[in-house]
């Protein structure tokens, strides 16, 4: 069974998508939801309730790292990048070169790319705390406005 509800920020709405196992879906605010399917409070699992009260935690400046459970279906070299992600420090970046080298191939710099693209679960999985290599914002699914947004609200200074 699949659940699905949105928390609104002021950063925008967001969804969460989450089976039996854990979260396997964020959908960013530029990403069109059909709150027409959320999951009623009362109907709403434990799993599907701490993920959300964990992204509020982290959106009011209570919460750094998460522990919620994830459901993730990807190839294994994309979830071995995303594992590498996953264990980027609130308030740090790296670069999409570190993530490859720490993945075990730093030759893998464009798949890297491509795997945090290709994240399902952003913010549970800080993709956008990864960088180009001279320090510039890169790319986000959220569009650069809301990285350069999630990065201030790390307390990050961005290079333009």
């Amino acid at each position: 069974m699949t659940e699905f509800a949105t928390l609104d920020t002021s950063m925008g709405t967001f969804g969460i998508r989450t089976s039996s196992v854990g979260v396997f879906r964020v959908h960013l605010p530029n990403d069109p939801q059909d709150s027409e399917w959320e999951t009623p409070l009362a109907e709403q699992s434990s799993l599907l309730k701490q993920a959300m009260e964990e992204l509020e935690q982290y959106f009011n400046g209570q919460r750094k790292s998460f522990d919620m459970a994830l459901d993730l279906h990807l190839p294994p070299f994309y979830q071995k990048i995303l594992m590498e992600v996953s264990k980027i420090p609130f308030g740090t970046t790296v670069s999409y070169r570190d993530v490859a080298v720490k993945a075990g191939n730093p030759k893998a710099v464009r798949a890297a790319g491509t795997a945090n693209a290709k994240n399902p679960v952003p913010i549970f999985i800080p993709c956008h705390r990864v960088l180009s290599s001279d320090g510039t914002l890169g790319g986000y699914g959220g569009g650069l406005d809301l990285k350069k947004r999630l990065l201030l609200h790390e307390c990050l200074t961005i290079k333009s």
